[in-house]
């Protein structure tokens, strides 16, 4: 046999096993709780593998996020010049409290130019103590992760895959919301 021959077989046998990864019950289950405020939530077909991403903290120092096995991240990237986004802020942060679940973590990034005094007034005076706030000022990482509006939540599973991603606001302590994040714990990507 060729190398070509072989090289073409292996690349087929990639493709197809890594397509079909996500070609499973459990994402048509997903899809099923996809009603009310979240029924625009877009899941991914294929796997979309998420590196790990590099912003400044609160006080500018770089920091390197991972995505851990075994954990769901929802990635919130937003501005404080955006009404959407500061409309649903709070409603992540309390969603982040309503799952409780050691295997959960909510991410807010601030993209592009917000100062660090308007971000940190924005959360004292919304008492948002549950959010891991972080800024990407350049919007470098906004676009490596195809962030093309505000807001875009980005739901990376326990793989580090994106799994879904909903471009626009919504209250995320809905009962949809939070039934649909539990789901996405229960089962194993």
């Amino acid at each position: 046999m060729k190398i070509s021959t072989i090289l073409i077989y292996a690349t087929f046998w990639f493709y197809a096993n890594a397509s079909f990864c996500h070609d499973r019950d459990d994402l048509k289950d997903l899809q099923s709780q996809l009603q009310g405020n979240i029924k625009h939530i877009i899941i991914n077909k294929e796997v979309i593998k998420v590196p790990e991403i590099d912003l400044l903290t609160a006080e500018n120092a770089s920091t390197i996020i991972n995505f851990l096995p075994n954990q769901v991240t929802l990635v919130n990237f937003w501005a404080t010049w955006c009404a959407p986004c500061r409309e649903e802020m709070p409603s992540l942060d309390k969603l982040s409290k309503s799952v409780g679940s050691d295997n959960f973590r909510v991410i807010v990034v601030a993209a592009g130019r917000n100062s660090d005094e308007t971000i940190n007034k924005f959360f004292s005076e919304h008492k948002l103590i549950n959010l891991e706030s972080y800024k990407d000022p350049k919007g470098k990482i906004s676009s490596q992760m195809s962030v093309f509006g505000l807001p875009t939540t980005i739901i990376i599973d326990q793989h580090s895959n994106e799994l879904a991603r909903l471009i626009g606001g919504t209250d995320w302590n809905s009962e949809e919301s939070i039934k649909f994040v539990n789901k996405i714990l229960e089962h194993k990507h």
